[in-house]
């Protein structure tokens, strides 16, 4: 990153996901997740309508891809892969609302692609990973330094790991302004950490 210049967010997504493999780049995974964040809520919504499920789905379709990003095809479409995995975990979150004998659509994805839908229950967000790594410091000041319309929101959801309707109802706020203020919060935590690199 510094022989080019570029930052995270200026990159493409596959230079980000070459980034993330080989430097294990905690901003790259960041990067990716707030760039596809709101699209694959969008596309998960055309499966299911329950809000707090979509952000589940979201989350754990996140999960699956980057536990899984060494099985991602170089000249493949991130965007495309990412909205694979959502809808396919999309897909079983509803089977397992359905009644057995009823059947699903079926999805014809590449084999790297059904790997990941058995990522281990451990694997971590990206939140996770920057909180877990030697970024902790970094990451934690972050927080602290964002302006105070978005530091609680911000504390609930990377620190204590908080969905969007809980956020909404410990800060007494309607959850689309809790999603604005988490999202924009986002942006100002990676702009912060590319300036620390």
């Amino acid at each position: 990153m510094e022989k080019t210049g570029l930052k995270p967010t200026d990159l493409d997504d596959a230079a980000l996901v070459e980034m993330a493999l080989g430097d294990n780049s905690q901003l790259a995974y960041f990067t990716l997740y707030a760039r596809y964040h709101t699209s694959v809520c969008a596309h998960i919504s055309r499966f299911v309508s329950s809000q707090e499920e979509i952000e589940d789905i979201c989350m754990e379709s996140f999960e699956k891809a980057f536990g899984q990003l060494a099985t991602f095809k170089k000249g493949s479409k991130f965007s495309t892969w990412i909205f694979t995995i959502a809808r396919n975990t999309a897909f079983d979150h509803k089977s397992k609302d359905k009644v057995r004998g009823k059947n699903m659509e079926v999805t014809k994805i590449d084999a790297a692609v059904a790997e990941s839908v058995n990522v281990p229950d451990n694997t971590m967000s990206p939140e996770e990973e920057i909180i877990e790594s030697q970024d902790h410091e970094n990451f934690l000041s972050c927080i602290e330094g964002l302006p105070d319309l978005y530091r609680d929101v911000a504390k609930m959801c990377f620190i204590d790991n908080l969905g969007y309707k809980e956020i909404a109802e410990k800060a007494g706020m309607p959850i689309n302004t809790v999603k604005t203020r988490i999202s924009r919060a986002k942006g100002i935590i990676i702009r912060m950490m590319t300036e620390m690199e």
